[in-house]
């Protein structure tokens, strides 16, 4: 054997052996149970708030990463399927957040209108006793 064939074979070794840890720690990255969970979790509660209705673009997000995410899992793309968890769970929290101040804000319109319905009643009603002057009005 000669000098060139022994380095180049060294060489080789080298390589091989930079492949297989490489691919170790690939294979050694753990399943994110808990960030996978919290994301269902998140999902969960925005559908819980109507997040399809009132935020559906922020709820699509977390559904079409929720598809993403699932397809990681199968392959054993850890580092990718924590990634999305995470988007996820951003995405359906501000979802579910969104929905609820929709809903809100519809209460509080709604609650605004009943008012000045109640208003205009109590000064139609001549029972009230009270009759502003025509000229007030």
């Amino acid at each position: 054997m000669t000098l060139s064939s022994m380095s180049s074979r060294a060489r080789l070794v080298a390589c091989g052996l930079a492949v297989a840890a490489v691919l170790s720690g690939c294979a050694s990255a753990p399943i994110p149970e808990q960030q996978v969970s919290l994301s269902r979790d998140a999902v969960n509660r925005a559908v819980s708030a109507e997040a399809t209705q009132y935020a559906p673009l922020e709820m699509k997000a977390a559904q079409d990463k929720m598809f993403l995410m699932e397809r990681a899992l199968g392959e054993k793309d850890y580092p990718q399927a924590r990634l999305l968890a995470e988007q996820i769970e951003a995405d359906a929290n501000l979802a579910e957040r969104k929905s609820r101040a929709v809903k809100w804000q519809k209460q509080l319109t709604d609650a605004r209108s009943g008012i000045q319905v109640l208003k205009q009643e109590m000064l139609q009603d001549p029972v009230t006793g009270f009759n502003p002057p025509a000229s007030a009005q």
